[in-house]
């Protein structure tokens, strides 16, 4: 039987708008209007994806909240946080790559056929890297995924059979949306 994990990056805030650090504003930072005008999109893009057995989320703001605007958008009611899925705050590579990977496994042992994953650009990279079969030293060249973009992997025992690593189309509209 084939399992299927999504993930997605939270929607835009006022320090990704100018790809900028949160440093300690971690906890504060909310989605600006175009960051929910994008969840709401990612939200009708997951749709055609859903039902999703388990939704975990980071649990920082922006994710919080981006989840919560997908979960309306996709009927799915019950969101979990996941430490795991934290963007990192003051932690090596190593220790990032280490709770991000051991997630993954547990998500490929887990019983749900589909779990999706409210996360942050660095943590989608560390997920698409791993899946991809390549470790930590492949992850140098890092780039923020666009904000409101998911991929997802369908896997068969514990092996990628299908792929999607960047998916934005539902985004299209974003290109219209006002810059804040």
């Amino acid at each position: 039987m084939l399992k299927y994990i999504y993930y997605h990056r939270h929607g835009q805030t006022s320090i990704s708008a100018v790809n900028g650090s949160y440093g300690n504003n971690q906890y504060r930072v909310m989605l600006t209007e175009r960051g929910i005008q994008e969840s709401l999109m990612l939200g009708q893009g997951l749709a055609q994806h859903a039902p999703f057995g388990l939704y975990l989320t980071s649990p920082l703001p922006r994710a919080v909240q981006t989840a919560t605007l997908v979960s309306r958008q996709i009927g799915q009611v019950e969101i979990k946080g996941e430490p795991s899925l934290s963007e990192p705050i003051n932690e090596q590579p190593r220790e990032v790559w280490k709770r991000v990977t051991k997630l993954a496994e547990e998500l490929l042992k887990s019983p749900y056929q589909k779990a999706l994953l409210s996360t942050h650009g660095y943590i989608f990279y560390c997920l698409t890297t791993y899946f991809k079969g390549m470790d930590l030293g492949e992850l140098k060249h890092f780039v923020n995924p666009p904000t409101g973009a998911f991929a997802w992997v369908a896997l068969e025992n514990g092996k990628v059979v299908e792929a999607n690593w960047e998916c934005k189309e539902h985004l299209e509209m974003r290109e219209r949306l006002p810059i804040l």
